[in-house]
C-alpha cells in the first residue's frame, strides 16, 4: 500500500545522506525520514543521520557557497575605497570642497557600526540566508541611488544607508564560513585566512580599480561598478540554502521561534561584558583598529602627498594603492608557513597562532616610519611605496591573526562576539579619520601625521608577547572560556 505522506514529502537539506543508506530497509528510511522520529542531536554523515549540520555537506557544495561569501563580503569591502576616485569629480560637479567630498567614505563606514550589531540577533533568530540576500539587494539599490544622485545631499545620503543595508555582509558570512567549516581544520583555516585577507584587499584595491573606470567613463562609474560586482554576488548566493543550524532544525521540526527580546538582550550586552571585562579582548581590537585607522588615514593623505612630492597623475595615484595589495596578498603564504609550524606542536594551544602577529606587531610601526619619512621629493618614490607594500603585509597578517585566535579561545558564538567588537571598533574610529587627516597633513606635515600613528602602534608592540606568555593563565580565569568548555563537554556526551 502507498505511503501518501512519504511520496509527497519534499527533499529538504535535512534529509539522509542516500549513499550511506542503500543497505537499509524501506521502513527503516520511512522511520528516520518521519519528522516525529528526527534525531536532534549534532548529526554524523556516518550514521546517516539528517543533514541539518552544513559541515556534513558535499564538499563541493560548501566550497561554492564560501566562495560566494567571500566574494560578497569583498565586492561589499571594496565600495567603501572606490569612491576614493569619484571625489575629483563630485568637486567639481556639486562644487564642494575636499573635506566634504571624502565624507561619503566616512558615511560608507559608519554603516558598519551599526549594521552588524543589530543584525546578529537577527541571524540568530532568523538564520543567515534572509540576512545576506537582503542586505544584497538594498546594497544594490541604494549604490544605484548613489550614482543617480543630482546633488550631493542625496549623494551622502544613499552611501551612509548603502553602509548600514551591506554591512551585515561583515560579520554574517564570516558567521556562514563557520557553519560551513571548522576554522582549526586545514580547509576551514585556509578559506577563513583568505576571507579575512579579502577584506584587507578589497580596501586597497578600491583606489586602483576605481582610478581605472572613472578616469575614462566619468565619477559616477564607481558607483554602478559596485553596483555590478554585488549584482553578480546576489545572483550567486540567491539559490545557498540556509547554513545556520538551529534555523535548519527549527524548520524541519517546524518548531516555534524565541520571543526575539530574549535573544536581543544578549546580543547587544555580551560583546560589552566581553570588552570590559576579558583582558584579551581590548588590546587585540586595539591593534586591528588602529591598523584599519592608517588604511583610512592613507585614504585622504596618500593622494595629496603624491600629487605635491611627486606630481602622480590620479591614474599613478590609483596605482600607488597597488602595494598595499601586494603585501595583504603575501600574508596568506607567511601565515601558512607559521601555522605549519604549529602543526608540528604535540598540543598545540591557541597562542602558538600568535607568531605571525608578532612580526606584524614589529611590522607595523616599522613600515609606517619608513613610509613617513621617505615620502619625498629627495627621495625616490619608490621607497615609500616599498614601505607601504610592508605595512600591507602586517596589515593583513594582524587582521587576519587575532580574530581567529579570539575564535579559537572562546569558541564560535563567543568568537562571534569578539569578531563584533573588532567591527565596531574598527569602523567607529576609521570612519571619521578621512574628515580631518587633510587638516592634519597640512599643518603638522604628512611625516607627523603617519609617525603619530606609528608611535600608538609601537606602543602596543608588546601585546601579541604578553598573550604568547600569560594567555594560558588568562584563559584559565575566563568565565566566558569556562562556559565554552562546559557547552562543548555537554555536546560531546549527547
Amino acid at each position: 500500500m502507498d505511503d501518501p505522506e512519504g511520496a509527497h514529502r519534499k527533499f529538504s537539506i535535512c534529509d539522509h545522506d542516500h549513499d550511506n543508506l542503500d543497505t537499509t530497509s524501506s521502513a527503516e528510511k520511512h522511520s528516520a525520514g518521519s519528522i516525529s522520529n528526527l534525531n536532534v542531536q549534532r548529526p554524523s554523515a556516518d550514521e546517516g543521520r539528517p543533514m541539518c549540520d552544513a559541515r556534513h555537506w558535499k564538499p563541493a557544495l560548501k566550497l561554492a557557497i564560501s566562495l560566494g561569501a567571500i566574494a560578497s563580503y569583498f565586492s561589499v569591502t571594496i565600495a567603501t575605497s572606490i569612491y576614493i576616485a569619484s571625489i575629483p569629480g563630485v568637486m567639481h560637479e556639486f562644487d564642494v570642497g575636499l573635506t566634504l567630498a571624502i565624507s561619503p567614505i566616512t558615511f560608507y563606514a559608519m554603516g558598519f557600526v551599526i549594521g552588524p550589531m543589530c543584525t546578529s540577533a537577527l541571524s540568530e533568530e532568523f538564520g543567515r540566508q534572509y540576512i545576506y540576500k537582503l542586505s544584497l539587494l538594498l546594497h544594490i539599490v541604494f549604490t544605484i541611488v548613489g550614482g543617480s544622485a543630482h546633488n550631493f545631499r542625496t549623494l551622502a545620503v544613499a552611501r551612509a544607508v548603502c553602509g548600514i543595508v551591506g554591512s551585515p555582509c561583515v560579520t554574517v558570512f564570516a558567521g556562514v564560513l563557520n557553519d560551513l567549516w571548522v576554522p582549526t581544520d586545514k580547509a576551514g583555516g585556509a578559506l577563513f585566512a583568505i576571507y579575512g585577507v579579502m577584506g584587507a584587499v578589497a580596501s586597497e584595491i578600491g583606489p586602483v580599480a576605481g582610478e581605472a573606470i572613472v578616469d575614462d567613463r566619468g565619477w559616477r562609474w564607481s558607483f554602478w561598478l559596485t553596483a555590478m560586482l554585488v549584482g553578480a554576488c546576489f545572483l550567486a548566493m540567491i539559490w545557498v540554502p540556509e547554513t545556520y543550524e538551529p534555523e535548519i532544525r527549527r524548520k524541519h521540526l517546524k518548531l516555534p521561534r524565541r520571543r526575539f527580546k530574549g535573544i536581543l538582550g544578549p546580543v547587544f550586552t555580551r560583546p560589552v561584558k566581553m570588552l570590559l571585562m576579558e583582558p584579551i579582548i581590548f588590546p587585540t581590537a586595539a591593534i586591528v583598529t588602529m591598523g584599519q585607522v592608517v588604511v583610512f588615514v592613507f585614504y585622504a593623505s596618500w593622494p595629496l602627498i603624491l600629487q605635491r612630492e611627486y606630481n602622480f597623475s590620479p591614474y599613478q595615484i590609483g596605482l600607488a594603492f597597488l602595494p598595499l595589495m601586494i603585501g595583504s596578498l603575501l600574508a596568506l603564504p607567511v601565515l601558512s608557513m607559521t601555522m605549519k609550524r604549529r602543526q608540528t606542536c604535540p598540543n598545540p594551544q591557541p597562542e602558538d597562532s600568535l607568531n605571525a602577529a608578532m612580526i606584524a606587531g614589529v611590522l607595523l610601526p616599522i613600515s609606517l616610519f619608513w613610509l613617513a619619512w621617505t615620502a619625498r621629493s629627495s627621495i625616490h618614490w619608490i621607497c615609500p611605496l616599498i614601505a607601504a607594500a610592508v605595512y600591507g603585509l602586517a596589515f593583513a597578517l594582524s587582521q587576519l591573526v587575532y580574530p581567529l585566535y579570539k575564535n579559537e579561545v572562546y569558541g564560535a558564538e563567543l568568537g562571534a562576539s569578539a569578531f563584533t567588537i573588532d567591527v565596531a571598533m574598527r569602523y567607529t574610529f576609521s570612519c571619521v579619520f578621512p574628515l580631518f587627516t587633510v587638516q592634519m597633513v597640512n599643518r603638522i606635515t604628512f611625516g607627523w601625521t603617519i609617525s603619530l600613528c606609528a608611535f600608538v602602534l609601537l606602543a602596543l608592540v608588546p601585546v601579541p608577547l604578553i598573550l604568547k606568555r600569560y594567555g594560558p593563565t588568562l584563559r584559565a580565569k575566563s568565565r566566558y572560556v569556562r562556559k565554552k568548555d562546559m557547552d562543548s563537554k555537554n555536546d560531546a556526551t549527547r
